[in-house]
């Protein structure tokens, strides 16, 4: 079976689990299907670019993943030492995230504001009053913004539960976020690398030097992962999936 292949089937089969058995859905549980739906939108377009040898375009997708992937893991592992309920827990974990939005949302208006220089803008003003409004709401539950990546890859971690899901993610992280933030943020370092001189020419490049394999290795593993956890938090089998993904990890490794 090819990679897309693989990868539909994945998303697929938790997607009509969840249309069986989740009845009716609550809040959270719509935020985690949004999440299922926009990883799997992810993960094709991903395959679809390295397909096409694009691995410049392939890195900027996989940083977004990336972070993407650190956040939900970090809003479902579960950790028994705390008083509320795994599902209360997840919940609120999901509106520290949402908070984050609200706040990063309020900054952005405010240097449009300070841009335009015109403060009677409706459209402006209007928005800036509809975030604040979610901003005290999420004060007045006594929520904390979602942690910064960093802080959420230590909180995972030092989780003895996560280190049954793909522990090398954790690992890497640092490495991978500094590779892919080039393709994300290019500076002059990367851009110098675009134009090599050889002596008799000026080659110009027009993609990266990055291995078309790890980048899909890195993309299977974190598919199967938000697939797997979704499946874990409510239950469901997941031992095919994981069996499949031992079977293509290792043709693709070969």
């Amino acid at each position: 079976m090819e990679i897309d292949e693989i990868l539909d089937k994945w998303f697929d089969e938790t997607f009509a689990l969840y249309q069986q058995k989740v009845h009716p859905p609550r809040e959270v549980d719509l935020l985690i299907m949004g999440v299922l739906r926009y990883s799997k939108h992810c993960s094709v377009t991903i395959f679809l670019l390295l397909r096409q040898q694009a691995k410049l375009s392939t890195m900027v997708l996989l940083r977004a993943y990336l972070e993407l992937y650190l956040r939900f893991c970090w809003c479902l592992i579960n950790d028994p030492t705390l008083q509320k309920s795994h599902l209360d827990k997840v919940n609120d974990r999901f509106k520290r995230w949402d908070y984050k939005r609200l706040l990063e949302h309020r900054n952005l208006l405010n240097r449009l504001l300070e841009v335009t220089k015109d403060d009677s803008n409706s459209g402006i003003c209007e928005a800036q009053k509809k975030v604040d409004d979610g901003i005290k709401k999420y004060k007045k539950q006594g929520l904390k913004c979602i942690p910064d990546i960093w802080q959420i890859l230590k909180e995972l971690s030092d989780t003895k539960e996560f280190q049954k899901y793909h522990e090398e993610i954790l690992k890497l992280y640092p490495y991978l976020y500094q590779r892919f933030n080039k393709a994300v943020h290019p500076n002059m370092d990367f851009i110098r690398k675009m134009v090599i001189n050889t002596g008799e020419a000026y080659i110009c490049n027009c993609d990266v030097d990055e291995d078309i394999k790890e980048l899909k290795l890195f993309l299977l593993s974190m598919s199967c992962d938000i697939n797997r956890m979704m499946r874990d938090f409510y239950g469901w089998d997941s031992a095919e999936m994981q069996k499949e993904y031992n079977l293509i990890i290792k043709q693709l490794s070969g």
